[in-house]
C-alpha cells in the first residue's frame, strides 16, 4: 500500500512539473483477467495433484494516467495502475475410498503495480472518439496471496515483469471531462519463472471505465 501511495504522489508531482505537456488527466478502473500461457512447474507434488491447466479468475484494477504531447490524431499515455493478477487451479475431492467426489479450487494472487507509456491514435465525429493505443509495460511486485502448497514455487516468481500493452476504446468528449472505455490486451515478454523450479508466463485481458479531466485551463 505505502508504494501505491508513493507512486500516486509521484505522478501527482509530474502532472505539476510537466503542466505544459500535459493535454487531460483521469482514471479508470475494471476488471483484468489473468492466464497462464505457459505453466510447468518442477515441484512433483503440484504436477501431481493439480493435473489441469489452471483457469482465469476476474478481479478488479485501478489506476491512472496522464495524457499528453496531443495532436489532432496523436497522444501519448503514462498510466500506472494497480494490477491483481490471480488464476485458479482444481483437484479432485475424494471419499474414504478413494472414490473422486467433487473437485475443489485453489486461488492464488499477485498483486502488480503496472507502469506503461503507449501510443495513442484518435479519429473522431461530433463528440465522439475512436481510438487504439500500444505501448511497453513494467510490472512490479507489491503484495501476493498464495496458497503454502504453492509458495516454494511462487516465492521464486520475478518481481519484475516485462510486456506489451494494446487495445482500443471508444471516447465521449465533454468541455471539461470525458468519460470512455476500453479493452485491453497485456501479453508478458517476460517470463514470470524460467528457472530449475519451472516455466511460467501470463497474459491479461482488462474491460475499463473512466473519466479524463481537461488540464488545460
Amino acid at each position: 500500500m505505502a508504494k501505491i501511495v508513493f507512486t500516486i504522489i509521484v505522478l501527482v508531482l509530474t502532472l505539476q512539473v510537466n503542466a505544459q505537456i500535459i493535454t487531460s488527466w483521469g482514471i479508470k478502473t475494471g476488471l483484468t483477467s489473468t492466464g497462464y500461457s505457459e505453466w510447468d512447474p518442477a515441484d512433483s507434488s503440484l504436477k501431481k495433484l493439480f493435473t489441469t491447466k489452471p483457469t482465469r479468475r476476474a478481479l478488479f484494477s485501478i489506476g491512472m494516467f496522464a495524457e499528453g504531447l496531443t495532436t489532432k490524431y496523436l497522444s501519448t499515455v503514462l498510466e500506472m495502475s494497480y494490477n491483481p493478477k490471480s488464476v485458479s487451479f482444481s483437484y479432485p475431492t475424494r471419499n474414504g475410498s478413494g472414490e473422486v467426489t467433487g473437485e475443489e479450487y485453489i486461488d492464488n494472487r499477485i498483486g502488480y503495480l503496472s507502469v506503461m507509456l503507449c501510443q495513442k491514435a484518435r479519429i473522431g465525429w461530433n463528440k465522439t472518439n475512436l481510438y487504439v493505443f500500444a505501448g511497453p509495460r513494467l510490472d512490479l511486485q507489491i503484495n501476493e496471496n498464495v496458497d503454502i502448497d504453492f509458495s516454494p514455487t511462487y516465492k521464486k516468481f520475478d518481481a519484475t515483469i516485462f510486456g506489451l500493452s494494446a487495445g482500443g476504446g471508444l471516447q465521449f468528449v465533454g468541455r471539461k471531462v470525458t468519460a470512455f472505455f476500453e479493452f485491453q490486451y497485456e501479453p508478458d515478454l517476460s517470463y514470470t519463472i524460467n528457472n530449475s523450479y519451472g516455466k511460467v508466463k501470463k497474459n491479461t485481458w482488462l474491460a475499463r471505465i473512466g473519466v479524463s479531466f481537461n488540464a488545460k485551463k
